[in-house]
């Protein structure tokens, strides 16, 4: 499914205030995003197919600049020469009908703070560890999740389904999409709060 170019705009330039990075530029019919981080450089992100994607994938030869699809590996890599390869797989999400939310479960406790358009919750143990953390972050009409976590050693408590909530309702906008990069693991933990797959999302790099 095509995904248009404003809404991916738009949710890049929520991710990138939640993490911090400069503002999503317009490029060859996607996104550009100049990330300047450890291991990677910048990533173009395309709603569909297009030859701005195609001429991307002809021109870049260096390692640490990814090329994102709304797609699936199968479109992205018929568009690009044989030096790139395949990330793991990611699928787009949107939110749905959510089911009430829960109690935390005993010896829990959730923090929530805010700064500026960034909400972040923490959930902690009892003996004042992190147990499971995310951030969201609201930019023209996006409401994107990001970062969503569970310490290994307290998961299948429901914490993930705790942050969730308590971003949501953190909210400004009522109205606002709600969106977000599942992987194949994170996919199951959304669909059961009634999040919908509206994309595969594929990531191409240059091996070193």
């Amino acid at each position: 499914m095509t995904v248009a170019t404003q809404l991916i705009g738009n949710w890049l330039r929520a991710r990138s205030i939640c993490h911090g990075l400069p503002a999503p530029v317009p490029d060859r019919g996607g996104w550009r995003l100049d990330t300047a981080r450890p291991g990677e450089l910048r990533r173009h992100v395309f709603g569909a197919p297009c030859d701005g994607l195609r001429e991307l994938g002809a021109t870049v030869e260096m390692p640490q600049v990814f090329l994102k699809l709304c797609g699936s590996g199968a479109e992205l890599l018929a568009l690009l020469p044989p030096r790139w390869r395949l990330d793991e797989p990611r699928y787009v999400m949107v939110a749905g009908d959510w089911p009430a939310a829960v109690a935390l479960a005993p010896g829990y406790t959730l923090r929530l703070t805010r700064a500026g358009a960034v909400t972040t919750v923490r959930i902690m143990s009892a003996d004042g560890a992190v147990a499971a953390t995310g951030h969201a972050a609201e930019w023209a009409g996006v409401f994107v999740y990001d970062r969503i976590e569970t310490a290994p050693a307290h998961r299948r408590r429901g914490l993930g389904a705790g942050v969730m909530h308590a971003l949501r309702q953190a909210r400004l906008d009522r109205a606002a999409v709600e969106i977000l990069v599942a992987t194949k693991a994170g996919q199951a933990l959304y669909r059961s709060l009634g999040w919908d797959t509206i994309s595969d999302y594929s990531t191409a790099f240059v091996a070193v």
